[in-house]
């Protein structure tokens, strides 16, 4: 049933910014009200991606810590792969057993919930970055404290917002979270496993075509 009242009239837009203070209220609000915006969470999703490209190569060099980030190259198969693929692969793994354990959440709401959720991790991580290039290296303790900062928010309103997308209990909650966990690893092995296929099959038939094309042509 939809709400009346003034979270009733707010624009979709608004919504993942009272999320990010009133994740409870905001989330129900926004599953109630049918304020979803595919838009807007593709768009932190793009931001995540941009911060991905930027915490690898664009890290003032007093503060790399990483071997990617001393590197400087940045691989954007691999940005791709930590950010948007994870998450894509998360959210349906997500959908698969919660629909299994009579979660009220629809793909498109768990999808843009996780996406809202990402955001104080991906701007504070785009802040962070940005502050490297202000700051001086004995004061590299205070953008940790910003990256630890977002980490916690973010896993905080993941975990607000699959509960109440899917009106589950906090122990309900943690069980999907486990569950989804576990497809992800499952998914993930099973990509590897017929991409290890795949290239095996590859590599037969280049091998019959190379004897061949010795022998014939």
């Amino acid at each position: 049933m939809r709400r009346q009242g003034y979270y009733s009239n707010m624009s979709k837009y608004m919504y993942p910014f009272y999320i990010l203070l009133h994740p409870a209220d905001g989330f129900r609000e926004m599953k109630v009200n049918k304020k979803c915006s595919m838009s807007f969470a593709n768009g932190v999703l793009v931001l995540w991606v941009l911060f991905g490209i930027l915490d690898w190569g664009y890290v003032d060099f007093d503060f790399r810590v990483s071997y990617r980030q001393l590197e400087g190259k940045v691989n954007i198969f691999q940005v791709l792969l930590t950010s948007v693929v994870i998450f894509a692969i998360s959210v349906v793994s997500n959908w698969c057993f919660c629909t299994l354990m009579d979660g009220k959440g629809r793909l498109k709401e768990i999808w843009v919930a996780g996406a809202y959720a990402m955001m104080p991790y991906v701007l504070l991580g785009i802040l962070r970055v940005g502050l490297t290039h202000t700051m001086v290296s004995g004061e590299a303790v205070y953008l940790t404290y910003l990256d630890a900062i977002g980490l916690i928010w973010s896993a905080l309103l993941v975990f607000i917002g699959l509960m109440e997308i899917h009106d589950y209990s906090g122990p309900k909650t943690l069980v999907s979270l486990f569950l989804t966990l576990c497809g992800v690893l499952i998914i993930a092995f099973l990509v590897v496993l017929v991409s290890g296929l795949a290239t095996q099959i590859y590599s037969f038939f280049a091998t019959i075509f190379y004897e061949l094309k010795l022998r014939y042509l």
